[in-house]
């Protein structure tokens, strides 16, 4: 199942973020322990309606997948570009709990966030994935992905080679 965070994930999603760390990866972006666990979902969701996106930011929603009742991965969708997510984010990115990888949970995320941006009106989705990350871009390629043939790649500061592919979110 893939849903929106609520109260009772605090305990797993806290745990999967630390999980995810070591791969360089906000499990819940923007999170910070000092924030009440009820007022980051809050924001998480105004951020999905367009009530509350920080400046530089865009609207977007944070979707968790849940599995015989354990938080399992993530993904945000991002329903507008701006400069960055248009050459490197993407509009969405996932991440599947180390010990849950291997499973068919990234693509069931993938076409999930795929279909979300298609009934908001995004016809085709950009999705990035670091070129080392041969698991995602399989992910990316068993959803449709097709490279971007104007620009294949980008440099993110750092050095850090990012694949740019499209994908129709019409199924």
């Amino acid at each position: 199942m893939i849903r929106e965070l609520v109260p009772d994930d605090e305990r797993q999603a806290i745990a999967a973020h630390h999980d995810l760390l070591d791969d360089d990866f906000d499990f819940l972006p923007t999170w910070s322990a000092r924030q009440n666990w009820e007022a980051y979902i809050e924001r998480m969701a105004e951020g999905r309606s367009g009530e509350f996106v920080p400046e530089g930011w865009v609207r977007s929603g944070l979707f968790v997948a849940e599995l015989d009742g354990q938080l399992v991965g993530r993904v945000s969708v991002r329903y507008e570009l701006n400069d960055y997510l248009s050459e490197v984010g993407g509009h969405l990115g996932y991440g599947v709990v180390p010990k849950f990888r291997g499973q068919g949970i990234a693509t069931q995320l993938c076409r999930f966030a795929l279909a979300e941006l298609g009934s908001h009106g995004v016809d085709s989705a950009l999705v990035t994935c670091d070129k080392q990350n041969a698991a995602s871009r399989a992910t990316i390629i068993a959803c449709g992905g097709q490279i971007d043939q104007n620009r294949p790649s980008v440099e993110e500061n750092g050095g850090n080679t990012k694949l740019r592919y499209w994908i129709s979110t019409r199924g």
